[in-house]
């Protein structure tokens, strides 16, 4: 799902999703004041904001500025990966590391689950909506549902396929990633998806491990795929137990002779 070339390229393809404020009645700008005081007892808000902060560092993952000098990160996905820059290349980068965040998010107190993945979810959707209208020119409302209809299935279909992947292993996880964020190119640089797999698998390991008070604070930085590299061409242990295929053809076979 690509709205196609922008219209308006001048606005960058970087993360903008609008203050809480913005969206407020007086009664609630009046309760958010009330936050200050008793921040246990607007929970919601609470969630609105620390999910934008987490939301903003999976968005800036493969955000870039035509004319501008990409980020690191955005280097590695669009230079080091061969993926063009492009609202489908974003949108698929950005998933993942939502993905990451919202599987996370899972293991939290119940009663928070819903409401915090629910906000998560929300900034993307409003943020790629903004992106169609002011980067992309989509003044049509109809048309815009169809993509973030779309944009909704493959955001679905992304996190089934990796949810998979987790639980059955790389060469699963591998696969859903090649498919959905590589598009399932033939040409795919196979070191390459080995150090999205590992640093998939590494940043899960780690979010793992972290207290949810991180979490629910926002203090959540992801690193950089490219650190993985050392990792993938370490030589396998397993590789000096694998038998020679010739060395199994050249082996005598028992008589099957009656």
């Amino acid at each position: 799902m690509d709205p196609g070339n922008p219209s308006n390229p001048a606005v960058p393809l970087t993360p903008s999703t609008p203050p809480l404020r913005k969206h407020l009645t007086l009664a609630d700008r009046v309760a958010l004041r009330f936050r200050e005081y008793l921040p246990n007892a607007t929970e919601t808000y609470v969630a609105y904001d620390v999910t934008r902060t987490l939301y903003l560092e999976c968005a800036l993952q493969a955000a870039y500025a035509d004319g501008e000098e990409l980020s690191p990160s955005a280097k590695f996905w669009y230079s080091t990966c061969a993926r063009p820059p492009t609202f489908q290349s974003w949108s698929q980068v950005t998933m993942l590391h939502m993905w990451m965040l919202a599987a996370r998010m899972r293991a939290l107190d119940k009663g928070r689950v819903k409401l915090w993945q629910q906000h998560f979810i929300d900034h993307f959707f409003y943020d790629a909506e903004e992106k169609m209208v002011k980067r992309y020119g989509i003044k049509s409302a109809g048309k815009r549902g169809g993509y973030m209809k779309d944009l909704y299935h493959q955001y679905r279909g992304m996190t089934a396929a990796f949810d998979e992947g987790l639980v059955r292993g790389d060469a699963v996880l591998a696969t859903a990633i090649w498919r959905n964020v590589f598009d399932a190119s033939e040409d795919v640089d196979v070191e390459v998806l080995a150090m999205v797999t590992s640093h998939v698998r590494r940043v899960m390991s780690k979010l793992g491990r972290v207290d949810d008070e991180v979490v629910l604070s926002g203090r959540i930085k992801f690193g950089l795929p490219e650190e993985e590299r050392a990792v993938v061409r370490q030589k396998s242990a397993m590789v000096d137990k694998l038998v020679d295929p010739e060395e199994v053809m050249q082996r005598p076979t028992a008589s099957m002779a009656s």
